[in-house]
């Protein structure tokens, strides 16, 4: 976003205009979450996507925005949580062991993810991982997603897509990834873990 744009969207007399735009893309991003998650989810989401565009159109710093959107990860990730709890496996577990079979799975598969990040070309220089340590971590890291049935599989698909969507983005902006990267691809995976998990389990 240039700086002269920014400039003219937040001139006084376009304001009330830019909240109308900030407002319908919320508004569209809740109706479109509603399609899928439980409402308090749709409405994080809705309110995570106000939150940036009002931060970009603000010239907030980057820092500011990893802290906007760690914040709201959390809040998603609670939310989802707290949906999947109810949640049915494929076969009977004490009570309340479900969900901690469903996180077993979401930190598993998304630390196996960044493992592969590790083994490809551009990783970061003070790490590493060969082939070998890839295939017995991608082994560990998806046997219990497949444990909990299509929807944990549902799950590590949508994980896998933001694992390849998240590094590509943020080798386009320094190809050789740092620490940072690999922790937010790490959250970005886990959390995509259960949003697919779960928008699974609303349809099956």
């Amino acid at each position: 976003m240039s700086t002269q744009w920014r400039h003219q969207v937040t001139a006084p007399r376009f304001m009330p205009l830019l909240g109308v735009f900030i407002g319908a893309v919320g508004g569209g991003v809740y109706w479109i979450g509603a399609q899928i998650w439980p409402t308090s989810i749709a409405v994080v989401l809705s309110m995570l996507a106000a939150a940036l565009l009002s931060a970009a159109a603000a010239e907030t710093r980057a820092p500011s925005l990893g802290t906007l959107g760690f914040v709201f990860a959390l809040l998603v990730k609670y939310n989802a949580l707290m949906a999947l709890s109810a949640a049915n496996l494929p076969y009977r577990l004490p009570a309340n062991l479900a969900l901690g079979l469903i996180m077993i799975a979401g930190e598993a598969c998304s630390r196996a993810l960044v493992v592969s990040v590790l083994a490809s070309p551009g990783r970061a220089a003070s790490k590493s991982a060969s082939h070998g340590d890839l295939a017995m971590a991608l082994v560990i890291g998806f046997t219990p997603a497949a444990l909990i049935g299509l929807p944990g599989l549902v799950g590590l698909a949508a994980a896998i897509v933001a694992r390849i969507a998240g590094v590509a983005y943020f080798r386009a902006r320094r190809p050789a990834l740092a620490a940072a990267e690999f922790d937010a691809t790490q959250q970005l995976t886990e959390l995509c873990f259960y949003l697919g998990t779960l928008a699974a389990w609303a349809y099956i």
